[in-house]
């Protein structure tokens, strides 16, 4: 009698619990009352049967979700909870959207529901902290596998990793899976699911949609790795570009960068080239590309850079002379400032690795370069105008201090660009592909095995750390050097744009240009035309006039250059971009070498080197 009454006493306890409690936490609560009876044998059968009996739901679900990624848990019970039915295209990046990045929340874990087995299973592995990492073991395993079935481009082959492992003993694992089984066994089963779910995505991931020639492609363009694709756009387009935004026509630009992409060297898949691929899905990059579009920020680099850092860096404050001596009204924001690249969309799964987040900073560092290519850009050309000039010697010495100015701010401008392509950008990269490159790369037929990535989370990783290094390396991270960096650029813009109106005032190219052509037509006449002693001697006079006539000509110009170039507007132009420049520079010097001293940065190092290699700049401005 006394043991019907404690068995009764029990049951009346179980009821109350089960009362308040349900699924995992149900069984985390039972196994805390049948604790309490350790000693009692009665008790330890009758709890050991309401155990088995009161799991079977919940590892049912277990199996099914570890299995294939099965979620049936229509009462809430299970440890694992969905945040929506999500489908493939949920997680696609598209152009104007949105939502925020679903990767990282499609599954949760339901802490109350986890069971204390598995944190036994932790516990015994020796992981400390929270003790959930066998727990979102389980949650990551049933999200690849969902994450696999949604892959609607995927090699069969990858798909068919996961039925090999039924031949190898995991049937009898499967039916084994219950609540008796001990942690360390739990854990090990868990283990070896997690790690076919991993391999069977990582192979559809890394194979079947060739996301290294993907992430290839967003360095040839967003970063800008080879130059025909930026020389034949602005070719074309830069007319336009220097417009403000109200007037640019969106519809050119698009089809100018359609035209430009067409042109460059890597659309045409060469041999060797990172696009050149054969495969059931040699359309990746195609894909890819035919969604490539033009886009147009609505605020400026540095303004979104001050958002982003919030505050420090003020767009309003005056960088650049304020007198101009032939005229050029600062403008609103211009389509050159604006411009940058989109995907109209991208397809899941490649969406994981250019998220709407990844892509944000592939734009901030794509403006960026390509701002700081259209200075050097436009500094070469006037490098070219003044080579015209050079012809006449006697003008050497009044325009030695432009020329000395602008040495100096092509040279900081092409080695600036230089750091960030050569040593920032292509030693990360190489650095991102070492991680990412399969073990036996010359089998590319064959599974896909990393070697340092066994997951696609590690593979996730492995780029975002590329990115932030990448974005901080370049200064887009320093919000004091990026403003001093961005007044040196637009010092140089308006040099540009003053020594384009000098030129087009003083007519040297218009008349360059007529002498050339009158040349040229001269030589064509005497060598087309059957010339007798007279036409001959007549011929010889006039070429002789010719060359009095242009003579003549250049001194007329020479004098005008020099009146021009005698002029207090032109001098106090000279002086003022001379004070601005070593002002800025000093600034961006002295910023540079304290941030790279103080915090060890080799990259800084490098930078200040390659723009000071011989001590020139920090002697004639005592920068300590």
């Amino acid at each position: 009698v006394q043991s019907c009454v404690r068995t009764i006493t029990i049951l009346n306890k179980v009821v109350k619990v089960a009362a308040i409690h349900k699924g995992g936490a149900l069984l985390n609560a039972l196994e805390t009352l049948r604790e309490a009876y350790l000693g009692d044998d009665n008790a330890r059968v009758l709890f050991r049967f309401l155990l088995d009996r009161a799991s079977t739901p919940y590892f049912d679900m277990l199996r099914g979700w570890i299995q294939d990624g099965t979620l049936k848990d229509p009462f809430s019970e299970f440890m694992v909870q969905e945040s929506g039915n999500m489908k493939s295209q949920d997680f696609c990046y598209n152009l104007g959207d949105g939502s925020v990045d679903q990767w990282s929340s499609w599954y949760s874990l339901k802490d109350e529901h986890v069971l204390n087995l598995m944190k036994s299973g932790n516990e015994l592995a020796g992981i400390d902290g929270s003790n959930m990492d066998l727990a979102m073991k389980i949650v990551t395993t049933g999200k690849y596998w969902n994450a696999t079935s949604l892959c609607k481009h995927r090699d069969n082959r990858a798909a068919q990793l996961s039925s090999l492992s039924s031949k190898d003993g995991k049937g009898d694992l499967l039916s084994a899976l219950s609540y008796g089984m001990g942690a360390a066994e739990m854990s090990r089963y868990v283990d070896r699911e997690y790690e076919m779910s991993s391999r069977v995505l990582l192979n559809i991931f890394m194979r079947d949609y060739r996301t290294l020639d993907v992430l290839a492609f967003m360095k040839r363009y967003f970063l800008l790795d080879q130059g025909d694709f930026f020389v034949h756009f602005l070719d074309m387009a830069e007319d336009e570009l220097l417009q403000e935004m109200s007037k640019v026509s969106r519809g050119r630009v698009q089809n100018w960068m359609a035209v430009s992409i067409q042109m460059s060297g890597g659309a045409g898949g060469e041999e060797g080239s990172p696009y050149d691929f054969e495969g059931p899905n040699d359309t990746v990059i195609d894909d890819i590309a035919s969604n490539l579009t033009g886009a147009f920020a609505t605020d400026s680099l540095i303004s979104h850079l001050d958002a982003l850092h919030s505050g420090g860096i003020d767009d309003t404050e005056p960088k650049t002379p304020s007198r101009h001596a032939y005229g050029g009204a600062s403008k609103g924001l211009q389509g050159m400032e604006a411009f940058m690249l989109d995907f109209r969309t991208v397809p899941f799964p490649l969406s994981l690795i250019l998220s709407r987040h990844s892509i944000a900073n592939y734009q901030l560092m794509f403006r960026h370069l390509f701002f700081a290519k259209h200075v050097e850009r436009r500094l070469v050309g006037t490098w070219l105008d003044h080579q015209v000039i050079k012809e006449y010697q006697s003008l050497r010495k009044d325009l030695g201090r432009t020329y000395f100015l602008r040495q100096r701010m092509l040279h900081f401008s092409q080695n600036f660009v230089y750091y960030i392509l050569f040593e920032v950008i292509e030693p990360n990269w190489l650095s991102l592909k070492e991680q990412l490159q399969r073990k036996d790369s010359e089998n590319e037929e064959q599974e896909y095995s990393g070697v340092e990535c066994k997951t696609v989370d590690d593979v996730l990783r492995k780029h975002s750390e590329f990115v932030q290094k990448t974005l901080s390396e370049c200064l887009l991270a320093n919000r004091d050097l990026i403003r001093i960096l961005t007044k040196l650029m637009t010092t140089c813009l308006l040099f540009t744009d003053q020594m384009k109106l000098f030129m087009e005032t003083t007519q040297i190219q218009h008349e360059q240009n007529k002498i050339a052509t009158e040349s040229r037509q001269k030589r064509n006449r005497k060598m087309y035309e059957g010339l007798s002693a007279a036409r001959e001697k007549k011929m010889t006079d006039s070429i002789k006039a010719a060359q009095e006539q242009r003579r003549l000509q250049k001194q007329r110009q020479v004098e005008k250059l020099q009146r021009e170039l005698n002029t207090e507007s032109y001098k106090r132009m000279i002086t003022r971009f001379e004070q601005v420049f070593n002002s800025n520079l000093s600034e961006f010097m002295t910023q540079l070498m304290s941030d790279s001293n103080s915090h060890a940065h080799t990259h800084l190092q490098n930078l200040c080197v390659r723009l000071d290699y011989n001590g020139f700049v920090t002697r004639s401005m005592n920068i300590a």
